[in-house]
């Protein structure tokens, strides 16, 4: 396990280079060992969201073109398109077990999918605004979905049944993820704050004040014992998941940082950004290890695929880009 003093000094010296000295020019160049193998096409608007199903064959992204697309994965073959939601997809997200995919978008709908056929399974009805983030349970049972009604909503994911409503936020929830062992919803919200909800008996409550500017993404380590956030300001805070506790909080570009990815290994934490790039950071040391090039315009989403060496990342002109880390 991580000295959390260790990773406090490690990376609060990223914070003082503010991100910008940490990789020599070579590296740079090289990305870490990291090179783009494939980019994907044919979507007409952003790329808000990717994900690769846990069996890591199916790739899935989500556009303000209002469809999905399906891809095999990794070779990059289009699949399916899927067609339905009417305005804007914010985000999309396996279940557990690889069978359903689930989609959420601006025309306030949650739509389940069978993943492996493309077909659609159910369209769940509730929220009052757009909806911008879906996570599922570890048990793969209940959809979580948060919204801009400021609100979280639980789903039965085999009935479409609402369970639950969460709703002490205070302005929109832009990011949620949930604890290793289910007991903590994370919610990333507009007004600054990252909240911690105990949903089952062990869980933490907590309200984590740290960030200057709207909370865009919330992810769990690996090991379940830290959380990171991203925002708009620019940063990256690590925060201790049990007790609340801000371990550090670095620059970790010089634009907004959109999304924040934990590779499933834990020896990475991805970071995409408005800058253009997605940067790699290796978390045992705290240095930035790579800086991914080559997207043209702001990269919305990244997602690693189960064997940690190869990312996928969304961007503002629609493309996707497929990443693989050259072994030593």
């Amino acid at each position: 396990m991580i000295d959390d003093d260790a990773l406090e000094t490690r990376f609060s010296t990223l914070d003082e280079a503010e991100g910008e000295t940490a990789v020599s020019p070579d590296a740079n160049r090289r990305a870490g060992g990291w090179r783009c193998v494939r980019t994907l096409t044919g979507h007409d608007s952003w790329v808000r969201s990717v994900a690769i199903n846990p069996q890591g064959r199916i790739l899935a992204s989500g556009s303000g073109d209002k469809t999905i697309r399906l891809w095999n994965f990794p070779t990059g073959e289009l699949r399916q398109v899927l067609t339905g939601h009417t305005a804007w997809i914010r985000s999309v997200a396996f279940s557990p077990d690889g069978n359903i995919l689930a989609s959420v978008s601006n025309d306030h709908t949650i739509r389940l999918w069978d993943a492996r056929l493309g077909k659609s399974k159910a369209v769940l009805n509730g929220h009052q605004d757009w909806i911008r983030c879906v996570t599922f349970s570890r048990s793969g049972q209940h959809v979580l979905t948060g919204s801009q009604d400021n609100t979280v909503k639980v789903w039965r994911t085999d009935s479409g049944k609402l369970v639950k409503t969460i709703g002490d936020a205070n302005h929109w929830v832009r990011a949620i993820a949930l604890s290793k062992d289910g007991k903590t919803l994370i919610t990333g919200c507009q007004d600054q704050v990252v909240r911690l909800h105990a949903i089952k008996p062990g869980g933490y409550d907590h309200c984590l004040q740290g960030h200057e500017a709207e909370v865009q993404s919330v992810a769990v380590s690996p090991n379940g014992w830290l959380l990171a956030s991203a925002s708009s300001d620019n940063t990256v805070i690590f925060w201790k998941l049990n007790s609340g506790r801000l371990i550090t909080r670095f620059k970790a570009h010089p634009g907004a940082v959109n999304c924040v990815k934990f590779s499933p290994d834990g020896q990475l934490l991805a970071t995409a950004s408005a800058d253009h790039t997605v940067r790699l950071w290796h978390i045992d040391s705290g240095k930035l290890v790579g800086m991914l090039e080559g997207h043209s315009g702001w990269v919305w989403s990244a997602a690693f695929a189960p064997d940690s060496r190869t990312l996928v990342s969304g961007d503002w002109n629609g493309q996707v880009k497929l990443w693989r880390r050259s072994r030593p």
